[in-house]
């Protein structure tokens, strides 16, 4: 509760959280580096960390083995001392670019290994992109300083409007020309980032090229015949590569592969074609990565019997037996349908009629506004009652939460958004959904898995968990 606080005040700017110099106290050696030799120092550290800790698809971090190994406790002050000595001004510019790529996607890592416990999200840290620095020759960076002041030519934050680097400042000179390519390689530590790797300065444009088309054929899904999904990157820097949304989306269009998905966001372009933009803030950590927490992803409907057996039988005893070790998240929606109507608003068909709807559309409103454990409360109380979709009333009154916001929302075009988003969630797995519910592991799940989960999920957690041993996995 007092994290969430410190966040609000840093939101209206009453509050700063402390700056963090991950390498002020790197201990001085008599080491010394030309700016081109740390250049590739920094691609050959990044090298060695990905090849060993990264997973195979790069998409995800085994944080805990990284901070456990001697990779990490011998060689991670070193490289703090070199970069201390380092003037990047002394880089040409493609020194520079791969550089702070470099460095950028190191920092963030850095960073999550610093904190006590890792995060669900870096989101969710107060102020995560301008809190946590290195120390570069004179020079003082954060990872907003790198990314906005440095890689994107000193443009303005996408969401505060300002800018790095003041007139007068004299990290100034380090600024390079913009590039949106930069876009498919910067990592900020969640799922929907692109692929952690290394860059290296002699073939630095071709990398780039490459890793921005892999951005943007990841980036654009078909989730159904109606609607595309797009990575909200291509929403929050559309300047960045085109001057309207439109022409972002014809952009778009000419970067990606599929030639159905190019002419569905050509048609997008018109207003022919549905999308709506979407990012998964997860922690992109391996099982065990995150302190060895588990992330488990339930998704239901509201009037499922299989889900209400579910929730009785395997998911509630779980929760209360291992929620210190579980990331859990629930995705109310299951094989319903929503279709968008062109007035802000949808038309929703689901498995068991118009009522589980509804109690879909009420789970959603409360998973937008309440702390995961009072939503299994929640969601566990109207799960186990004889007609879930209509008890959120009374198992509001019984778990201690506010119903009229909930009932508000659940009568609202709002409400309805929500829930589409749901959906859009439910019709992107893959494998596609064949039963419900459905429930992922890590971001995965085929039916051996969840012919596991539905019969002893704590067990399937407990195998599944790397971190210290457990009181109630043993």
């Amino acid at each position: 509760m007092f994290a969430k606080f410190l966040k609000l005040l840093s939101w209206v700017g009453l509050w700063r959280a402390p700056m963090v110099v991950l390498n002020d106290n790197a201990p001085a050696i008599n080491l010394t580096t030309t700016p081109t030799q740390m250049v590739d120092m920094t691609a050959r550290f990044m090298d060695v960390l990905v090849d060993n800790f990264v997973s195979e698809d790069r998409q995800k971090v085994s944080y805990l083995a990284l901070e456990q190994s001697t990779f990490y406790k011998r060689n991670f002050d070193e490289f703090g001392s070199l970069l201390k000595k380092v003037d990047p001004l002394q880089m040409n510019d493609t020194e520079r670019k791969s550089f702070f790529i470099n460095l950028y996607n190191l920092l963030t890592i850095h960073s999550l290994l610093h904190m006590d416990s890792l995060p669900q999200s870096t989101l969710s840290v107060t102020d995560f992109w301008q809190r946590y620095y290195y120390k570069v020759g004179r020079y003082t960076l954060h990872l907003d300083d790198m990314e906005h002041g440095i890689l994107r030519g000193n443009r303005p934050h996408p969401t505060s409007g300002d800018i790095m680097f003041k007139r007068n400042d004299p990290r100034l000179a380090l600024t390079l020309p913009a590039d949106p390519r930069i876009h498919g390689a910067l990592n900020c530590g969640a799922l929907s980032c692109p692929p952690l790797t290394w860059y290296d300065s002699s073939h630095l444009d071709q990398e780039l090229d490459d890793a921005l088309r892999g951005f943007c054929n990841k980036g654009v899904k078909a989730v159904s015949d109606s609607t595309l999904l797009i990575n909200s990157i291509f929403d929050w820097f559309r300047g960045d590569f085109a001057v309207s949304e439109a022409l972002t989306l014809r952009w778009l269009a000419n970067c990606v592969d599929d030639p159905a998905i190019s002419e569905a966001l050509l048609k997008a372009a018109e207003d022919q074609h549905y999308f709506t933009y979407h990012y998964d803030w997860t922690l992109n950590a391996v099982s065990g990565g995150g302190r060895g927490r588990v992330k488990v992803t339930v998704y239901f409907e509201s009037l499922c019997s299989d889900s209400m057996k579910f929730f009785k039988d395997q998911l509630y005893p779980t929760w209360r037996d291992l929620q210190d070790i579980m990331d859990l998240e629930f995705v109310p929606f299951g094989k319903a349908t929503a279709t968008p109507t062109g007035t802000g608003d949808y038309e929703m068909e689901c498995q068991h009629g118009p009522n589980e709807c509804y109690g879909n559309k009420v789970m959603t409103c409360a998973q937008n506004s309440l702390t995961i454990a009072t939503q299994m409360e929640l969601f566990h109380c109207m799960m186990t009652k004889p007609y879930p979709a209509f008890t959120g009333e009374q198992c509001s009154r019984e778990v201690g939460v506010d119903w009229a916001p909930i009932d508000e929302c659940s009568k609202s075009t709002v409400g309805s958004g929500l829930l589409y988003k749901n959906g859009v969630r439910t019709s992107s797995l893959k494998p596609r959904v064949y039963f419900i519910p459905t429930v992922t592991i890590d971001g995965h799940y085929n039916r051996n898995q969840l012919r596991t989960s539905l019969g002893d999920l704590k067990t399937q957690i407990c195998e599944v968990y790397q971190g210290p041993p457990h009181q109630n996995c043993l």
